[in-house]
This record gives structure tokens, sequence and C-alpha cells, in this order.
């Protein structure tokens, strides 16, 4: 048993959330060392020189760690800040390339998608957590005021998020020949094209 168990067991001092970020980072260079198959929370553990069971009282499964490791705890809603709507799907379309570019993203994605599949539970929290944020400032910058407007701009702005998240996803795993930066502006400038036209009806 590390101390940290033995303090987490005793009630006493808070978890070291640089303890938390060790583990997120190990994890993400076990992706790319040893793939998501061979990826174990485990695995994990022994790397960043924590107790398996502090491991397991914070995620409660590979899938949900390596959600938080690649995702963050929290959606990072930084590059929306001052943006205007035409803002908003230039950074969906851009951010999603960005995510799902990523090395390490790339080795958990097969794995990962199968995990969701069984885990009903997990993959709505990940569609809830990380749409809902985004999903809002949508909203606020079509100035949605009635209750059928605001419904209007939720499925357009969920729309627009699996437009722009499945075109990234297609992109960096099959269609990776035509990926470039004409493409994807063109993608930005067709969903913004699009809402434009949805808005003014």
């Amino acid at each position: 048993m590390t101390d940290e168990d033995r303090q987490a067991s005793s009630g006493g001092r808070p978890r070291d959330t640089s303890i938390d970020e060790r583990v997120l980072l190990v994890t993400r260079q076990l992706l790319l060392e040893v793939g998501w198959d061979e990826l174990s929370v485990r695995l994990v553990a022994a790397r960043a020189g924590v107790g398996r069971s502090s491991l397991n009282r914070r995620w409660a499964s590979k899938a949900e760690l390596v959600l938080h490791a690649i995702l963050g705890e929290t959606p990072d809603l930084s590059p929306f800040s001052g943006t205007d709507l035409d803002g908003w799907i230039e950074w969906v379309v851009r951010g999603s390339h960005e995510l799902f570019a990523r090395p390490d993203v790339r080795a958990a994605v097969p794995g990962l998608l199968l995990a969701l599949r069984e885990n009903d539970d997990l993959r709505k929290a990940m569609w809830t957590n990380f749409s809902g944020p985004a999903v809002q400032l949508f909203a606020s910058h079509l100035e949605a005021r009635t209750p059928a407007q605001r419904r209007r701009a939720d499925t357009d702005a969920r729309a627009v998020l699996a437009m722009a998240a499945g075109a990234a996803l297609f992109m960096t795993s099959v269609a990776v020949e035509d990926d470039s930066e004409e493409l994807r502006n063109r993608i930005a400038e067709l969903l913004t094209a699009a809402v434009g036209s949805v808005s003014r009806e």
C-alpha cells in the first residue's frame, strides 16, 4: 500500500492533484508505447508509481481513465472566448481535427469506441459533459430566447458538433490523402453557410 493509499483510507489529506496529472501523462505515453490492447490500469499504476487501488477509486475502468487522459476532466472552452458564431463553428472543426490527429488519441480510438459501445453510461456521460457547454455557447450566439428557439439551437449545435467530429475522425483515419487545411477550411465554410441559412429562416 502506498502512502497515498494509507492517507485516503484513513480519511487523511485531500488527493494530490499532481498524482492525477502524472497518471494521466503516463496513460498517454503508454497509449503510444503499447497501444490500447496492452494498456492496463495495473501497468499505468506501476509506471506512475501509484497504488492500483488509488486509480480504481478515481477511475472505474480503463476506458474512463483513457477518456480523462485524452480529453481532460472538463472541456477547454478558452478557444471559444471572444468568438462569434462563425468562430464557434471554425473552432469546432479545427479543434475536432486537432484532437483526432493526436497520436495518443489515434492509438486509443479503436478500443475506446468498442468500450463506449459496451458502456452506455460512460458514453452518455462523455457526450453530455463535452457537448453541453459548447451547445450553450452556440445558443447564446443565436440569442435563442423562446423554448422553441432553444430546442432548435440545441439541435443545430449538436448537429454541427457531430458533423465536425465525424469528419475529423474520417479524415484522420480513412481519407488521410485528402486531409488538408484547405479541406478543413471548406468544411467550416459549408457548415457556417448552412447554419447561417437555417438561422435566417
